[in-house]
């Protein structure tokens, strides 16, 4: 019989399971996150560039064959920017005058290398992957269950989305709804924050729903 995981699943013979992904997935993050970056004073090693140059390429790597385009990889660390701007700059405040700018470019190759190398990690997995994982690694049952239910409820968002966002765009007789964000802005705002209301109430109805039918699924094997 070949061997399984966790979740049932068939794995492959020398193919590492999901729980020693995911763990040595944390282990790169939080040993790349914990790298100095100079903000005690001193200079930042050249271990710390080398390591997150690597560690960053490898992510891309492992995006780009998971995503299965090279947009997506871009897109992926496009959406990662922003917070990693957001975070790592007031830091810069703390470090010595002249100083800041070299400070800041390893505080932000520091956390877009960790963010991308659990992005990555968590892209290879998948949902099923992911809760596998954290079965194998023992974590606590009822923390899993937590997990499974928000990725559930994640992909009814998702799913609700799409379906969305193509019911609108067969509706659209305009190319884009950008030249009526210009003409009536908020017109045009008001009714996206409905389309957003009405999206998120319908995603929690299905996403109750899928809880109650796995629930009632676990009642049933039980």
């Amino acid at each position: 019989m070949p061997p399984t995981d966790s979740m049932g699943g068939v794995r492959l013979p020398g193919r590492p399971g999901p729980g020693f992904v995911l763990a040595a997935g944390a282990v790169v993050v939080m040993a790349a996150a914990l790298l100095p970056a100079g903000l005690d004073g001193r200079p930042v090693p050249p271990f710390s560039w080398v390591s997150w140059t690597v560690v960053l390429l490898a992510s891309l790597v492992m995006l780009y064959r998971a995503s299965g385009g090279l947009a997506r990889t871009a897109l992926h660390l496009m959406l990662l920017l922003p917070p990693v701007l957001m975070l790592t700059l007031p830091a810069t405040v703390f470090a010595a005058t002249g100083r800041r700018g070299h400070i800041a470019l390893a505080l932000i190759l520091r956390s877009l290398c960790a963010a991308s190398a659990g992005i990555a990690t968590v892209t290879h997995l998948g949902p099923a992957g992911l809760v596998a994982g954290l079965a194998a690694l023992r974590v606590p049952p009822r923390l899993v269950e937590i997990v499974h239910a928000m990725l559930v409820s994640l992909a009814a968002i998702v799913r609700q989305v799409a379906g969305m966002q193509r019911a609108r765009a067969a509706r659209r007789i305009g190319p884009a709804p950008w030249p009526a964000l210009a003409a009536a802005p908020i017109e045009t705002l008001r009714g996206f924050g409905g389309l957003v209301g009405a999206l998120l109430l319908r995603a929690l109805e299905r996403a109750e729903a899928l809880e109650r039918a796995r629930r009632a699924r676990q009642g049933i094997d039980a």
